[in-house]
């Protein structure tokens, strides 16, 4: 009879763990730390973001490229500091007390972003992100499923969340204007509006560069050092503190310079460069008179496939804005 008791004993204590489990809805899995970063970012495909403003943003890779919403690029540094910095350092410190929960899930309720991780269609990842800690060295965090919000920070980063994941698209638009190997570029051609003589086109062939109109003499180690200066120039931001009416006026009139690089693939992509307040009759006003544009260190820009006015560095950008008379010997 005693034999028979210990083995109920047993399948009851079997079916309360069992049960224990279940109820727990995977809470223990979520909060340890090692399973709720994602160890390997490659493995994630699609990243979902929305706040409740509704602004929503879609990451998703296809063919190992990421688009924003469909429709754009995605800018992979960004992209990259998400899945690498963000999404695989992810931490739970613990659940928030007790005297704070009401007030912690209330705030969520009205500012918080949904977030949703995806490997190819199964969902890994579904959290809201919620309002920073009070010492802002991490944000508040309630996992789907999950009975109580939890403190989340990153491993190694002290700060808030949230602007890691934002859910506004112009964050994580490709920037990329100029990204090309001097390998990749057959010519270049520059068109001077206001200098019409210092433009030209240099183009590459076999190790041999050739510029058109010609100089008396061409500096071959000058032509050279120009084809290399096309990597990786991208632009700055958008110019959104202008009014609509401004921007398309900008980009109606007509730019001082036009940079057009043609690849060898046969590919062709063109920048056109605007001043930003170089003299009177291009400085910028608003509605009630006030200087907004008056910027030597900066350029507007409109670019070939992009249809947005963007602001672009000379930092960035001085060197290729240059003049036919710098290819000839000194």
């Amino acid at each position: 009879m005693k034999k028979y008791i210990w083995i109920v004993l047993l399948i009851l204590a079997a079916v309360s763990i069992v049960a224990l489990l279940l109820y727990d809805n995977g809470e223990a899995n979520m909060r340890d730390e090692t399973n709720f970063a994602i160890e390997n970012p490659d493995v994630v495909s699609k990243i979902m973001m929305k706040d409740r403003e509704g602004k929503e943003v879609i990451l998703e890779k296809k063919q190992d490229i990421w688009y924003v919403n469909e429709d754009h690029k995605a800018f992979l540094p960004s992209v990259n500091l998400l899945l690498n910095n963000a999404l695989n350092k992810i931490r739970i410190k613990g659940p928030v007390p007790n005297s704070m929960r009401n007030n912690v899930i209330s705030a969520m309720g009205s500012r918080s972003i949904h977030i949703q991780i995806f490997d190819e269609n199964k969902k890994i990842r579904d959290y809201y992100l919620g309002t920073p800690t009070p010492d802002e060295t991490g944000s508040y965090l309630h996992i789907e499923g999950a009975k109580t919000p939890y403190i989340a920070h990153i491993l190694g980063f002290k700060g808030v969340l949230d602007p890691k994941f934002s859910t506004d698209e112009n964050d994580w638009i490709d920037r990329s204007v100029f990204d090309y190997t001097a390998e990749e570029i057959e010519s270049i051609t520059i068109k001077n509006y206001e200098l019409p003589n210092e433009s030209f086109t240099l183009s590459k062939k076999d190790s041999n560069y050739i510029l058109t109109p010609p100089l008396p003499s061409l500096s071959t180690s000058a032509a050279r050092s120009y084809f290399a200066l096309f990597t990786f120039k991208n632009y700055e931001g958008f110019a959104e503190y202008l009014p609509q009416a401004a921007k398309d006026s900008i980009q109606a009139s007509q730019p001082f310079m036009t940079i057009t690089v043609k690849t060898y693939e046969g590919k062709s992509k063109a920048l056109n460069i605007f001043r930003k307040g170089s003299n009177q009759s291009k400085t910028i006003y608003d509605n009630n008179g006030n200087l907004l544009v008056k910027d030597t260190d900066r350029y507007f820009a409109t670019f070939t496939g992009f249809d947005r006015l963007v602001t672009i560095q000379d930092y960035v950008f001085g060197k290729i804005i240059t003049k036919r008379s710098f290819f000839g010997l000194q």
